[in-house]
């Protein structure tokens, strides 16, 4: 479970209520840890596997930053992130001050 505050909403001066969505994926994560597996659990983690996420971010941040927090639901922290929490952490990280891809050249 997710804290009611964030320190670092607080640090940058974001909005006080996150926006938030969940993420569903039908896919399970490319990387992981397999060596935790012997047997698996919730708490270590399983072999990947499908999930959901739910992501909060704070809006309104001083200098264009962008602060988020994201909590995958049954997972543990062994099991690589499913493609579309991914895809979602990298448009947070693009839609930052300075956060641009450049192509190389």
């Amino acid at each position: 479970m997710l804290p009611d505050t964030s320190s670092w909403a607080e640090k940058y001066a974001c909005d006080a209520k996150p926006k938030r969505r969940d993420i569903a994926d039908a896919m399970a994560g490319y990387v992981y840890d397999g060596t935790r597996q012997n047997p698996g659990s919730k708490g270590w983690g399983l072999l990947p596997r499908p999930g959901r996420a739910e992501v909060f971010v704070y809006r309104g941040c001083k200098d264009g930053r962008v602060v988020a927090d994201v909590m995958r639901i049954d997972k543990g922290h062994t099991e690589g992130l499913e493609p579309k929490v991914t895809e979602e952490l990298i448009k947070l990280m693009i839609a930052a001050r300075g956060g641009k891809i450049q192509k190389g050249g």
